[in-house]
């Protein structure tokens, strides 16, 4: 298996002096969240008993795209070696609370090991009976994951599980498309979309208009990272493979800008200006209060309204949604056509 560190520097992010200036919530977020990866990593550095037959514990969701706050849940995946553990010992997670994160949920995802053979196993290519966790956390490593503990371990996965997706066809053909993994990104969108339209569960902290707010905001600009690296890469032929692994290493926040600036800044910098409203109003605990308390349950109904700070997220994710899509549509003559094909069908 090949070692593949990313080349990209942090002075290579295009992040790295317009948050500052232009969107001071996510650019305080990003520095809230490298300190808790800093002091994640070096906690965890010093408990190695914890993390026994773990090849790399990754971060997932907020902590991983830099927009964590002291609180956020901490969505780790937890690459075993072969033989390794199911799980790991509870201290594990009490040092994940002493750092100021929260611990997954002792019966969630992100409690179980699993091992890169796993995720890389050739049969389960196109399968619909993989379970979803599995392929939950293979899409995440490429999606929105940074290594905590383990980084060639975790380069050395996401570059297999790319591997995994571009199988022969990109270095033989030099039209060829990510074809398998633009289905697989589509699918997990949608999935995902569908599944928290109509899940109603709701706890103190939790509810549908919380979950939706995220969705249309942080999920889907996520989604757009990924989605806006294969698009450009379309035209390099078998370069395309490369190009991909080397950006990998940036948030999907700072992907969107790594092509959209280049091509259209007036257009990144919209998208710049709503992302970075949603972010602050979710940042507000009283907005999110607010979302979960007016949020309808198996035995409270909607009351039919959006609550004030809903609506204000809907218009900005709204717009959001807009340009990025106007974006890719304007890529028809930049993009491979083939590119399209397969996204629209």
């Amino acid at each position: 298996m090949r070692r593949n560190e990313n080349p990209f520097s942090p002075a290579d992010d295009p992040l790295s002096d317009l948050l500052k200036d232009h969107a001071p919530t996510l650019w305080a977020a990003r520095e809230t969240s490298q300190q808790l990866l800093a002091a994640l990593t070096s906690a965890l550095s010093q408990n190695a008993g914890a993390l026994a037959g773990i090849e790399t514990v990754i971060a997932a969701g907020s902590l991983a795209r830099l927009e964590a706050h002291a609180g956020s849940d901490f969505d780790g995946i937890l690459i075993a070696s072969p033989g390794g553990p199911s799980t790991v010992p509870d201290d594990m997670f009490d040092i994940v609370a002493a750092c100021g994160l929260k611990p997954p949920k002792a019966d969630g995802i992100y409690r179980a090991t699993i091992t890169a053979e796993t995720l890389c196993r050739l049969s389960a290519r196109g399968s619909l009976d993989e379970p979803p966790a599995h392929f939950g956390k293979r899409m995440q490593v490429l999606l929105d994951a940074r290594a905590v503990t383990g980084e060639a371990a975790f380069r050395q996965l996401q570059r297999e599980i790319l591997d995994w997706y571009a199988g022969d066809s990109i270095s033989r053909y030099p039209d060829a498309q990510w074809t398998l993994l633009i289905n697989d990104l589509s699918r997990y969108l949608h999935a995902y979309a569908g599944w928290q339209q109509f899940k109603c569960a709701r706890s103190d902290d939790d509810g549908w208009y919380l979950r939706q707010a995220k969705l249309r905001g942080s999920r889907m600009l996520t989604f757009a990272g990924l989605l806006l690296l294969l698009g450009e890469s379309s035209v390099l032929g078998a370069d395309k493979r490369a190009w991909v692994a080397a950006r990998l290493g940036l948030s999907p926040l700072a992907r969107v800008a790594a092509v959209m600036q280049p091509r259209d800044a007036a257009a990144f910098q919209r998208v710049l200006t709503d992302y970075e409203a949603v972010h602050a109003l979710l940042a507000t605990p009283a907005v999110r209060a607010e979302l979960v308390a007016r949020s309808p349950g198996p035995d409270a109904p909607s009351d039919g309204d959006f609550p004030a700070s809903y609506a204000r997220i809907h218009e900005h994710s709204g717009r959001l949604l807009r340009e990025l899509s106007q974006f890719v549509l304007a890529r028809r003559a930049d993009w491979h056509p083939d590119f399209f094909s397969y996204l629209l069908f």
